[in-house]
């Protein structure tokens, strides 16, 4: 397993799925309010002309052209228009007011300028709280014109909208894939060389000290790991390593260590048939009380329930 196993590794357990909202055809003067939900993660794909994105609370907009992707995580709030002025109409508004056709095409505003976008969303085990997907920026802007050197997102968003235009069977499947593969060359573009910060999970992979220490917890998450061997593993000082984990990671190793030991006990719980005592010992748990009462606080569900209610989904 190397460093890019590591994110696959991460993906795969918080269970990514994604969906399409709807095409939108909007022109004129236009503002529609999306809502806040969960924590999905929104996407909204440029397919002709341009427009605003605005985040609730932060009094910014991005515009976003032709070609261009904006992504909003953590279900936030958020306004598409044409002008930072507008007074916005919530989505749920503009839906009931008969804009969402058959053929699921959003149409609003009226006038000159038009701009076409393709919505869509990704979700995950909401109840997992991996710093992956926690701390991400509250906007991203994917613009088609800064990522040419980076043809493996390019050819995915090009795949977008041929797809799009295509319009034939089997295109929200494919959209949704497609969705979810460029979720995932997103978060993996988040380092120090593509943006401004320093810190994250995917700068945590990317460093050559921590990113041995993160491999040896996802390579073996029963040994009892302690603070002092995992800094021998990154070859730094115990002091030192605790402190840039948590900086990096976003939170303390041993935090990390017990969150990701009870994420793969939900993987285990949902996918496999082995009795709950050998998934705490897999996970490294010694007693199934001691297992049973830390899953349960971190979920507010035990194991076997969680199981069971997972078999009647």
């Amino acid at each position: 397993m190397d460093k890019q196993d590591l994110l696959s590794d991460v993906f795969a357990t918080l269970r990514l799925t994604s969906d399409i909202y709807f095409r939108a055809d909007l022109s004129g003067a236009y503002a529609v309010a999306i809502p806040p939900e969960n924590r999905l993660i929104r996407f909204h794909y440029v397919r002709r002309g341009a427009c605003l994105v605005g985040i609730e609370g932060t009094g910014d907009w991005v515009q976003v052209s032709e070609g261009d992707m904006a992504i909003v995580p953590n279900g936030a709030t958020h306004v598409l228009a044409d002008a930072p002025d507008r007074q916005a109409v919530p989505l749920g508004d503009v839906i009931a007011g008969g804009a969402l056709d058959a053929a699921g095409v959003l149409t609003a505003g009226e006038g000159e300028g038009r701009v076409q976008l393709l919505c869509g969303f990704c979700r995950f085990d909401e109840e997992i709280n991996h710093p992956a997907v926690s701390h991400l920026p509250g906007l991203i802007v994917l613009r088609a014109r800064d990522i040419g050197h980076e043809p493996w997102i390019l050819a995915a968003l090009r795949l977008l909208s041929l797809e799009t235009d295509l319009d034939g069977q089997g295109m929200n499947g494919v959209l949704s894939r497609l969705l979810e593969i460029l979720f995932i060359q997103t978060v993996r573009r988040l380092t120090p060389e593509t943006t401004e910060n320093t810190s994250g999970y995917m700068a945590a992979l990317a460093d050559p000290h921590l990113s041995k220490a993160l491999l040896e917890i996802h390579r073996a998450p029963e040994h009892a790991w302690t603070i002092a061997e995992l800094a021998r593993v990154s070859g730094m000082s115990r002091a030192r390593f605790a402190s840039r984990f948590a900086e990096m990671v976003g939170v303390p190793p041993i935090n990390y260590l017990t969150a990701w030991r009870l994420m793969k006990a939900r993987l285990m719980l949902r996918e496999t048939d082995l009795g709950i005592d050998e998934i705490a010992l897999r996970c490294g748990y010694a007693s199934l009380a001691s297992f049973t009462r830390r899953y349960a606080a971190a979920f507010g569900i035990g194991p076997g329930a969680y199981r069971r209610a997972e078999k009647f989904r």
